[in-house]
């Protein structure tokens, strides 16, 4: 019962030291991934000045901006899905289509429509949707609620996809503020793999089918070391086992998260080095007695 107890306290511990490492490194790189100065700076469609820029993020596309637009348009659980992690969208009560081949009923969006957070939203968490609010073919789109989708060509076969999402800030509920400010780093990891998503599907052209292999294994690696790290701080002992190295793991446990691409090598190399570390000290416990 007192090993539990320490264990929560150094929980907790831990917990704060990310929340500081969080907003001193981790939302500026999140919020701004893959823009740049200029694309953080300049306005865009959709900016309204009653609405807080939460994000900017960005990425480059190797083909023209009709392509890319082919499956910016395809967004919506009831067309071509958000190409992200269905998985974990699926988990949470969101149902999508899924759908890696660009089909000939999803050729426009148009002022108006929604783009559909799920197909059933009964079993979804929180049922959302998206209204279009502005369209200009193969250029930007304006969800509300969400933000502006912007496509600018760097040349023929080159094209910038930028996002910025903006939300009402809640400067007067400090619990909405809090939310929303923990929403930020989630929302994060889905959006970046929509950006990567769009960018994969345009790159290799329609009717490919790419396999979500990777971003399994990615994610199974965060979950598992994540929990690897919570057996480490119950087993350890002394303040250098229990803080300072708990404190090191968990930093670069976050750094696999939001800090380096989503690719299995980074979670699945974390993986291991929090089970050495775990083999290590059960090793140095056993030679101690």
């Amino acid at each position: 019962m007192l090993n539990l107890a320490k264990s929560i306290l150094i929980v907790i511990f831990i917990a704060l030291f990310q929340l500081s490492i969080y907003g001193f490194f981790v939302r500026p790189s999140i919020t701004t991934w893959g823009a740049t100065e200029k694309e953080i700076s300049m306005p865009m469609a959709g900016d309204n000045k009653d609405l807080l820029v939460t994000a900017t993020r960005a990425i480059t596309i190797n083909t023209s901006k009709a392509e890319v637009w082919k499956w910016l348009i395809q967004l919506g659980a009831d067309r071509g899905g958000f190409y992200s992690y269905s998985f974990i969208e699926e988990a949470l009560g969101y149902e999508t289509r899924y759908q890696n081949a660009i089909t000939p009923e999803f050729k426009e969006i148009k002022v108006g429509d929604l783009v559909r957070g799920s197909i059933n939203e009964k079993h979804s968490i929180v049922p959302y949707s998206f209204k279009v609010l502005y369209v200009k073919p193969e250029e930007s789109i304006v969800l509300d609620k969400w933000g502006t989708f912007l496509l600018k060509s760097i040349s023929d076969e080159q094209t910038r996809l930028i996002v910025r999402s903006q939300e009402v800030a809640n400067k007067k509920n400090i619990w909405m503020s809090i939310s929303s400010y923990l929403e930020i780093p989630f929302h994060f990891i889905m959006e970046r793999r929509l950006l990567m998503g769009i960018k994969a599907r345009a790159e290799a052209g329609e009717s490919v089918k790419l396999s979500q292999a990777k971003d399994i294994i990615w994610f199974s690696g965060v979950v598992i070391s994540g929990f690897l790290i919570c057996w480490f701080v119950y087993i350890a002992i002394g303040v250098v086992q229990s803080i300072v190295i708990s404190s090191i793991l968990s930093f670069f446990w976050m750094c696999s998260i939001w800090l380096v691409d989503p690719i299995p090598l980074y979670s699945v190399s974390m993986v291991l080095v929090v089970f050495i570390a775990i083999w290590v000290m059960i090793r140095s416990k056993r030679g101690g007695v």
